[in-house]
């Protein structure tokens, strides 16, 4: 039998190096789909031998975009770890710099990535990105570049600079702050609001109601019954810093909450010979491939999925219409991620503005050097993308002899290929395949807004040969082949 292979190489506004290649076969119906992840980075690996104490400041290098998530997931562990609880102050501190995080990446995501599909829909692909946007809409993007600038200040305040910072420490956090500080803060926070209202505004108005918009809401390809994680915090509101794990099934009804030191139990990861990026699941159910009513989905769709209540005014309001719009939780549309992250960015910065008020910001007790070492550690945040665990093993040295890293766009990864088949048969199969398609496959991508680059560390061979290096010239002739196991490596022309 013959097939075709459609490849999407690169797949286009998303982060990181990602190609999707489409499988059909000769009566033109789609076979398979595969999301492969082409870059491998090793951190888990090159972590191992290092003073644990330094992997904040490792692991935040781990993404530009990501790197406050991996900072403050490491310290985290590293507070399990040493055994120290960080005092009131430097928890209420991490949180309030944590709500940065959050705001810079899902409108990043937003303006740069997704929106252009729904405001730009029949511009032409090299106009369909934010260049598009200054064009059409420059006000809603000068605003986004402005917010860019503003959240960047703010974060120096916290971390001394805005990426791979150190300000998470084991135990607390490395800087007191003073009233010229939180004064700063304040300021800048007030700006942010606003932009933050505008942008909120603009996609109640302009695009949750336009018709390209809820033509894909409501679209069964872009749709999956799956089941949620995600953190929640007291009386299971939305808390992105702390808090148990909860899943639920695709009904809604809870089958499981438990402590960051116990993941083990519920999640494992399985491997595939096509990919850098493994492929979690929930280990009760096991490893049953791409089937949806298996697999588990995280990120802001899934946290408003499996929470109560959001603790702040408006983004509570936004919540509750959200779910009166489809009627019940929990939420499967997986456009609604779009949605989703507007809220939470709406509650981020309504948090942020609340606790910089709060009047213990300027205690002196911000580090707590004492505890008894446990020599392992798990620390689990929400990242912007979902829920992302750090997973530690020290020896007597404290230098590192066990890390593992589960990213969102990891535990998303089944979830993303099993989207990808499923819209590719609706719209590849036995039909004509040109950008237009093309861009419909990537938004079903898009939407869960995958960092590549966080989702691949590191690869346990265990004995299989799963994959030959190829060295090539700057014409792509293959000059030498080279196997895993090989020790010896040639590079460049043979003579």
């Amino acid at each position: 039998m013959a097939y075709q292979f459609v490849s999407i190489d690169p797949v286009t506004r998303v982060e990181g190096e990602v190609r999707a290649v489409i499988v059909i076969d000769d009566k033109g119906e789609v076979k398979d789909a595969y999301y492969q992840t082409l870059e491998i980075r090793g951190f888990e690996a090159f972590c191992k031998g290092r003073a644990v104490e330094e992997l904040p400041r490792i692991t935040s290098a781990v993404c530009g975009v990501c790197s406050w998530a991996h900072h403050v997931a490491s310290g985290k562990t590293l507070d399990v770890l040493f055994g120290r609880e960080p005092p009131p102050t430097a928890k209420k501190l991490r949180e309030i710099a944590y709500f940065m995080q959050i705001i810079d990446s899902h409108l990043l995501h937003f303006i740069v990535m997704a929106l252009p599909d729904f405001a730009l829909p029949n511009a032409p692909p090299e106009l369909r990105n934010i260049a598009g946007l200054l064009r059409e809409d420059p006000k809603v993007a000068t605003l986004f570049l402005k917010s860019r600038s503003i959240i960047k200040d703010i974060e120096e305040v916290f971390g001394g600079k805005p990426i791979h910072t150190a300000f998470v420490l084991p135990g607390g956090i490395s800087r007191r702050f003073t009233k010229e500080d939180i004064e700063k803060i304040d300021k800048l926070t007030k700006e942010l609001y606003n932009i933050v209202d505008y942008i909120v505004d603009y996609f109640n108005k302009k695009i949750l109601k336009s018709e390209i918009f809820q033509k894909y809401l409501y679209d069964d390809a872009y749709m999956l019954r799956t089941y949620y994680m995600g953190i929640v915090g007291e009386s299971d509101t939305l808390n992105f810093y702390d808090g148990e794990l909860k899943i639920i099934d695709s009904s809604g009804r809870e089958v499981a909450r438990f402590d960051a030191m116990e993941y083990t139990k519920y999640i494992a990861e399985h491997m595939t010979n096509w990919a850098y990026s493994k492929f979690p699941y929930l280990k009760w159910l096991g490893w049953k491939g791409f089937n949806e009513e298996y697999l588990v989905r995280v990120g802001p769709l899934a946290r408003l999925n499996v929470i109560d209540r959001i603790p702040s005014e408006r983004a509570q309001e936004e919540y509750e219409h959200m779910v009166d719009v489809f009627g019940d939780k929990p939420i499967h549309n997986t456009m609604a991620y779009h949605w989703a992250r507007i809220i939470e960015t709406l509650h981020s910065i309504e948090r942020m503005r609340d606790m910089i008020q709060e009047t213990d910001l300027l205690s002196n007790d911000i580090l707590n050097l004492e505890g008894e070492p446990r020599y392992e550690g798990v620390g689990v945040i929400e990242a912007p993308r979902g829920v992302l665990i750090h997973h530690y093993k020290a020896n007597e040295e404290l230098l590192a002899t066990h890390v593992n890293i589960i990213t969102p766009t990891t535990l998303n990864n089944a979830a993303i290929n099993t989207e990808l088949k499923k819209v590719a048969k609706k719209i590849l199969s036995k039909k004509v395949i040109n950008d237009d398609t093309l861009n419909k496959l990537e938004m079903s991508i898009r939407a869960y807004d995958p960092c590549n680059s966080c989702a691949t560390h590191y690869m346990d061979l265990n004995g299989r040969k799963l994959f030959t290096v190829l060295i090539v010239d700057s014409n792509g002739h293959i000059l030498n082949k080279i196997g895993y196991k090989s020790q010896e490596v040639v590079i460049g022309c043979p003579k």
